[in-house]
């Protein structure tokens, strides 16, 4: 976890150096988020949050072909219990804030500005789970899309996923419950300005 902060901090500072090359943006983006793991029971019954809609703001500065910026995600998510592709869902039990620093590199462009980013880093999620809140450190990593929509404005398609320890703590997990990595694989359009 250091190293990928000090890389994110080193490639921050060698490319501000770079002035003329670097442009803020700012972003917000809604997106549809689907989770896997936190806990299982003997049975094969699963427990976790239950597809969330999502809002996140991210600030970036792009540095020729790499951008470094942070987002923070925001979803209000109900609890599932599923086996056998029949769940259970009680609303409205959690909610989750994530803080996630990243840095995204130019992969590909193509049309009339069109560009597609790999981007990956750390992941800070802040769990409310029935007002027991809850602290997981995660890695993040996804694949970007964007487009110019006129102006400074930009559209854009982002596919993420995130691992990270379980939503459980370990004093909550009854007998014959397993606690697992929570997994989550999410997607979100959203709306750019470069500043």
């Amino acid at each position: 976890m250091r190293r990928l902060i000090g890389l994110l901090g080193s490639v921050a500072l060698a490319a501000t150096a770079r002035a003329g090359a670097a442009q803020w943006g700012l972003s917000v983006d809604v997106g549809a988020a689907r989770f896997a793991g936190t806990a299982r029971d003997t049975s094969g019954a699963s427990l976790g949050p239950y597809r969330p809609t999502t809002f996140s703001v991210r600030v970036d500065r792009e540095l020729g072909p790499i951008r470094v910026g942070v987002g923070v995600m925001y979803a209000r998510t109900g609890l599932a219990g599923e086996q056998d592709r029949v769940a259970v869902v009680f609303y409205d039990r959690a909610s989750l804030v994530e803080v996630a620093p990243a840095i995204a590199i130019r992969v590909a462009c193509f049309g009339a500005g069109v560009v597609t980013r790999v981007e990956a880093g750390p992941a800070l999620d802040l769990w409310d789970v029935d007002d027991v809140t809850r602290t997981r450190v995660g890695a993040r990593g996804g694949l970007g899309l964007e487009w110019p929509l006129g102006g400074r404005f930009t559209g854009s398609f982002h596919a993420t996923g995130v691992l990270s320890g379980s939503v459980m703590n370990r004093d909550e997990a009854p007998a014959g419950v397993e606690r697992r990595a929570t997994r989550r694989g999410s997607v979100s359009i959203g709306l750019g300005y470069r500043l």
